[in-house]
Formats: structure tokens, sequence, C-alpha cells
């Protein structure tokens, strides 16, 4: 195992059906017989991906550092730090992947002030002492499994909120401040902190100098990152991050579309539209009605 690797997108190497999701929930097994059981390095742009082992065994290396830990264990890792592993056979349990923006959002509620302190700790921790955790696991593993695979009223919002329940109860186990700064070497922390910047700003529509000039950075350094980390311009980023608000509010809310557009930072809700439209293939009413 090496540093470094290769982005995956796993709503598109494995499952592109869910490529609109913000939880994806997927059994260790069932992803490690697609991966194989020797992971190479990799990391995944712009979403918290969580471990948690039942059963076996796993050596894995977490950005610089390398664990070897037998089961029942989690492994939580921030948006874009490499990570990978080595398992045995009988080795299986639940992988959750999962939009940085709904984990940002419970961490802001856990820890305010605190909040970016996740971005920078990649976790591997043991949960054989933690009975009464692996008990409340044992319960949500069920519920976050048939929730994914079916198609009742509010799937998405029962995933959301079953996920962060659990993120929840493993964070507590191991707040982030408490553990080494993996995953903050320079240009990973430069790109975390302009996905950051992202979340924070996108209704405002700052333009890519703009974000480049608060980091500090040249807009061709901005550039590079985005492209060495996501596979795609600083850009192409911000205006994935509005049009995924746009889907939200057309799925969740009763807000005509001239409404979610201002509620956006769109003056002309007709801009808004054709933007939805570039971007999703279909109208805003079309997206909703579907």
């Amino acid at each position: 195992m090496s540093a470094g690797g290769d982005n995956i997108d796993i709503s598109k190497a494995y499952d592109s059906g869910y490529a609109d999701a913000e939880v994806h929930y997927e059994t260790f097994a069932r992803l490690a017989h697609f991966f194989g059981r020797d992971m190479h390095a990799h990391w995944h742009d712009r979403y918290f991906q969580l471990h948690y082992l039942a059963t076996g065994k796993i050596t894995l290396q977490l950005d610089d550092h390398l664990y070897d830990v037998c089961a029942p264990l989690f492994i939580l890792t921030p948006p874009s730090v490499p990570h990978a592993f080595i398992t045995e056979a009988d080795s299986d349990g639940h992988v959750l992947t999962v939009r940085q923006e709904l984990v940002w959002s419970l961490a802001e509620k856990l820890w305010p002030g605190q909040a970016d302190t996740i971005n920078r700790a990649g976790v591997c921790l043991s949960l054989a002492a933690s009975p009464l955790t692996l008990a409340a696991l044992d319960h949500y593993w069920p519920l976050i499994a048939a929730e994914f695979s079916g198609a009742a009223a509010g799937r998405e919002l029962a995933l959301n909120a079953l996920a962060q329940a659990l993120f929840t109860l493993l964070l507590r186990e191991a707040p982030p401040w408490e553990h080494g700064p993996c995953g903050v070497r320079g240009e990973m922390r430069q790109f975390q902190r302009f996905n950051r910047m992202i979340d924070q700003h996108y209704r405002q529509h700052l333009a890519v100098p703009d974000y480049a000039r608060e980091l500090g950075v040249s807009e061709s350094r901005l550039t590079g990152l985005c492209r060495r980390f996501a596979n795609q311009s600083p850009k192409r980023l911000i205006f994935e991050r509005v049009l995924r608000e746009a889907k939200r509010l057309l799925r969740y809310s009763s807000d005509s579309v001239h409404q979610i557009a201002w509620a956006l930072g769109y003056k002309d809700p007709a801009y808004f539209a054709r933007f939805f439209h570039r971007m999703a293939g279909c109208s805003p009413s079309e997206f909703r009605n579907r």
C-alpha cells in the first residue's frame, strides 16, 4: 500500500443509480467483491466515508498512518484523504458514503465553532470496549439497509436522519480533535478549505478569483488543486453545489421555482432555469414532477 492514488466517485464507479444521493449504503463484502480485498490507495472527493467492520481483520493505510486491527472497529475517512486497505475473506461489515455537507451540518450542531476539525482527522478505532455502541449499531445498520434498498415515502429523509444518528454515535467515541492531524498536508487542506468555502458562499455566486484570493492562492493554483483532487474545474465544483441545493429544494420544499431561484441568489428566475437545464438536462419543473 502507498500514499497517493485516485479519486473514486462511488456513484459513478459502482452504483450510478444513486448519483444524486446524499447517503449511499453497501455491505463491506459486496464492495470488496467489486473492488477487491486489496484496495489500492484512493480517496472520495466531497464525501465522508464510514467503514464499520463487524468481523475479520484489516490492514489499513489512512493517509500516512498504518493500522493492523481486528473487528469490531470503525474507520472514518474525511473527504479527499487517501486510504488503502487489505482485508481477509471473512471480513465483513457495512460502508456509508455520505455527502460532506450532511456531515458538516451535523458537526456544527455537535461542536459549534469546532466543526472544521472533522475535516482534519481520519479515524480508525476499535469498538471492542464499547458494548452499548455496538448494540446501537446492530440496531441502526438493518434500518439503514432496509431504507436504502426500499422505496417508501420519505426514503431519503429517513436515510439522512439515520446516517446522522449513526455518525453521532461514532463521533462520540472519537471526537475529531482527539486524533492526530491525518489528512492536513498543504494541498489537501487547501482543497478542503475551498470546498468548505463553497458550502458557505455558493448562494452569493462568488467568482473563482474571489475564492482564490480568500484562500491566498493564485487562480491557476486553485484550478490545479481541483483538477488533482476532483478531476474538475473550480467553477464546476461551485456549480455542482448550487445544483445539489436546487434539487434538494425542488424535492423537499413546496416553494415555487421562482422562490427557489431567489433563495439560491438568482435575481432573474429565468437565468436560474437556464442554469438548471444546462446542468441537469431538464427544467426545474420537470425535475420536480419526476
